[in-house]
């Protein structure tokens, strides 16, 4: 793989590189290092690599033999490393949902009850006025879509968004927003919920009244049920409609 001087994946690969070396390191070396992991650069492209590292604070010249890598370098670099991790990570569970039939939407249907149980419990806990407020407007919101004819989807999903967001827990948020990045499964459970005559808005409507009175069992009890009635659904879909 050819990567510019420019390209974001060959500073931190220079980077790393730098950080893993236990002598430092000049534009040749690079050259030969990064080779060996699949990156392919020019002795100049690696030297303007160095120096940048070195303009940026990320390595710093020792002697007249090369750059080793600073204390904010690898500050830096571990930074990218977990994002590279994070983003892979989420690549793979966001394939795990890839649709490709019944079984793939009951279990991402599965991991949605797990996750959506608590947010719910917690949005009961620690709702505001204003989320009740934003809560209530993208039920409204949904309802006129649906009343119009149009697609709901996206408003479900920020449903419940909203609702994980009132939890005030990031990493329920966070996986929360990896199963809702796929599109697809919205869009094929509210073609499901239509053609056996259910509707995702009146779920949401009996999970607020749960969160208004901050009931936290009993919202945690109506996500519950919300998320089981949606699996019935997928059952009931392929059992009677799909199927035959």
């Amino acid at each position: 793989m050819f990567l510019s001087v420019r390209s974001k994946e060959a500073y931190f690969r220079a980077l790393e590189t730098v950080g893993e070396s236990s002598r430092p390191i000049g534009a040749w070396r690079l050259c030969r290092l990064l080779q060996k992991k699949g990156l392919i650069l020019s002795k100049a492209t690696a030297g303007r690599l160095l120096k940048s590292l070195e303009d940026n604070g990320h390595a710093r010249t020792e002697g007249n033999v090369g750059r080793v890598i600073t204390p904010r370098g690898q500050a830096v670099l571990q930074d990218w490393l977990d994002a590279q991790a994070r983003r892979k990570s989420h690549t793979a569970f966001e394939e795990s949902l890839t649709i490709r039939g019944r079984q793939h939407l009951i279990d991402a249907l599965i991991a949605r009850r797990a996750i959506e149980s608590e947010t719910a419990y917690l949005a009961a806990q620690n709702v505001t006025k204003q989320d009740l407020s934003r809560l209530e407007r993208i039920i409204e919101e949904h309802e006129e879509l649906l009343s119009a004819g149009w697609s709901g989807v996206d408003k479900d999903a920020e449903f419940h968004r909203a609702l994980a967001e009132a939890g005030r827990n990031r990493v329920l948020i966070s996986a929360l927003d990896v199963i809702h990045h796929n599109p697809q499964i919205g869009q094929a459970l509210e073609y499901i919920r239509s053609k056996v005559g259910s509707k995702m808005v009146e779920d949401h409507k009996r999970i607020l009244v749960q969160i208004a009175r901050r009931d936290k069992e009993g919202a945690r009890r109506a996500m519950t049920r919300h998320i089981a009635g949606v699996i019935r659904d997928v059952d009931k879909y392929w059992a009677e409609i799909a199927k035959p």
